[in-house]
């Protein structure tokens, strides 16, 4: 049997700011800073913006000394899931890169939520 948990954030990103800011919504309605604390094999973290125009790029993602991160972006590109697989104890550190529709060519990285792994014992 494989264990997931999962993780849904509603993303709000101004750029009209420099650097753009970034504003996140957890599944309950409240505030956070996007980062989460996984300890479950293959947890999913769903990142989806509510920001009309943009898309996610491929985020940029450091600190996965053993490769643990996956990403896959929906379709309509307003969508990116990562799927933790939680091998390793680390702090990866996960930038979400978006752009606008109409300009993908410049990306507007995020501050960086990150991602603590801690294996179930």
């Amino acid at each position: 049997m494989t264990n997931t948990t999962q993780f849904n954030f509603r993303v709000e990103v101004d750029i009209t700011t420099t650097p753009a800011t970034y504003s996140y919504i957890d599944s309950q309605g409240d505030s956070c800073d996007g980062s989460v604390t996984v300890t479950e094999h293959n947890t999913q973290i769903t990142y989806t913006l509510s920001t009309h125009n943009l898309i996610f790029l491929d985020p940029s993602i450091t600190g996965d000394t053993g490769g643990d991160l996956t990403f896959l972006i929906s379709s309509n590109k307003q969508t990116i899931t990562i799927t933790d697989s939680d091998a390793d104890n680390e702090n990866a550190c996960l930038v979400l890169v978006v752009a606008e529709a109409a300009n993908p060519n410049v990306p507007y990285p995020s501050p960086d939520p990150s991602i603590r792994n801690r294996p179930p014992t």
